[in-house]
């Protein structure tokens, strides 16, 4: 699959800058929440699914919870969880290729073990409203964003992989950051977030631009009709 205007690098041109996110060092980083990269992955899958509270996804943040009596840790952890979130939403907002995800390394292709680490926490957000992601994979319009993401999941299963399997990954990789800002979009519509959609739209998606949800239709055919 191939969108117009698809690039041969993660960074989508070769003078966007570094990701706003990927800016928060990784110094002091509790040693019990999840991992950066996967920490990104995790709060940029909870941005893009609609309906959730901080109540429905904050426990997951943690590989082991701190004891409820180490207050001042828990804050400081959870601070800087926050931190990440409002630079992610931020990056978000800026539309594509203004938002590049964390694994993204500008102007190289996107590594394929980073992309992996990233997406195991997007997918555990997924989890958390699994009838909305069902929807997606159900609907022809944003069907074609589950397949951009699948060959990144890591399961138990064996399975036998096409020859070409690195290839269609590299392509893929390519096209998740303009998906995730299409996904990002229809999660402030489903929320009614009427600003925020049109703060996204106002910024890079034109009518007659390629769908940011990766279908290859135009913008104005696909999730704006």
């Amino acid at each position: 699959m191939a969108l117009a205007g698809a690039t041969r690098y993660c960074s989508g041109r070769m003078t966007t800058s570094q990701p706003l996110s990927a800016l928060f060092a990784p110094l002091n980083w509790d040693p019990d929440l999840l991992p950066p990269l996967e920490m990104d992955g995790y709060l940029t899958g909870v941005l893009v699914t609609p309906e959730l509270e901080i109540a429905d996804w904050i426990a997951d943040l943690w590989t082991a919870i701190p004891p409820v009596t180490d207050k001042a840790r828990m804050q400081q952890a959870l601070a800087a969880v926050l931190a990440r979130f409002k630079a992610i939403e931020a990056d978000l907002q800026k539309g594509w290729p203004g938002y590049q995800p964390s694994f993204c390394e500008r102007g190289k292709k996107a590594d394929h073990d980073r992309v992996r680490g990233w997406m195991k926490g997007f997918y555990k957000a997924m989890t958390i409203h699994p009838e909305y992601w069902t929807d997606i994979a159900d609907d022809e319009r944003t069907a074609t964003f589950l397949g951009l993401i699948v060959g990144f999941i890591e399961t138990d299963e064996q399975i036998e992989e096409r020859d070409d399997a690195d290839d269609i990954r590299d392509e893929h990789a390519e096209l998740l950051p303009r998906a995730i800002v299409g996904m990002r979009s229809l999660a402030l519509l489903h929320d009614g977030d009427a600003n925020g959609l049109r703060s996204i739209q106002a910024n890079k998606i034109g009518r007659n631009d390629p769908c940011p949800c990766g279908s290859g239709k135009k913008y104005k055919r696909c999730c704006a009709a």
